[in-house]
């Protein structure tokens, strides 16, 4: 059994104001900072032995913090990096849902079913995410595992790998709840197949 140990990214401004904030590189803020060392004395009883995380600035530097409290080193991994928002990074959940009202719906209705413009949907984003947990469990095998991660890649491996649909998503995405832990069998289980549409 492997355990994954998911963490999403710490704070920034942007995510205090709303904004969709996909790939976009910005610092974590001061509540930010009191975040990731709270989850890395948290994870550190788990006795995790691998740190990976997604290369935008605020992935990094939460992963940084934490990896400092386990003292462990943080590897980052470019399949790690956060879902692509396109055109849409920037915008307020508000100015995206006056703006584009059909697809806003259908967004939050069935997120698999929509892509940014110039982005990435949820179904490539799995994709992409799951293979780089397979081949971690792979290499890793019985270890425990962390994974700093962007809000929405949090929530994409939160439904791929636990639930098995995305009925979730955007609990997941729009939520505080911090770090959450996932036990793998093997790379070739279900649990490692794409989620159905829910």
């Amino acid at each position: 059994m492997t355990r994954l140990i998911l963490v999403p990214s710490a704070q920034t401004d942007w995510r205090v104001e709303g904004r969709l904030v996909g790939d976009t590189d910005l610092q974590i803020n001061e509540l930010g900072h009191r975040q990731a060392v709270a989850d890395g004395e948290a994870i550190a009883a788990m006795m995790p032995s691998v740190v990976r995380y997604g290369p935008e600035q605020a992935t990094t530097q939460t992963a940084q913090i934490i990896a400092h409290e386990l003292g462990l080193k943080a590897k980052p991994l470019k399949g790690l990096r956060e879902m692509d928002l396109g055109h849409w990074e920037g915008l307020t959940i508000d100015e995206f849902r006056d703006r584009f009202a059909k697809v806003y719906r259908q967004w939050r209705s069935d997120p698999t079913s929509v892509e940014a413009p110039e982005g990435e949907s949820v179904v490539h984003a799995a994709d992409r995410l799951g293979k780089v947990v397979q081949k971690l469990v792979r290499d890793h095998p019985g270890e425990t595992i962390v994974l700093i991660v962007g809000h929405f890649a949090y929530a994409v491996l939160r439904c791929r790998l636990q639930d098995g649909d995305y009925r979730r998503f955007w609990d997941y995405v729009e939520g505080n709840e911090g770090w959450h832990e996932v036990v793998m069998d093997a790379p070739s289980q279900n649990q490692d197949k794409p989620a159905p549409p829910s």
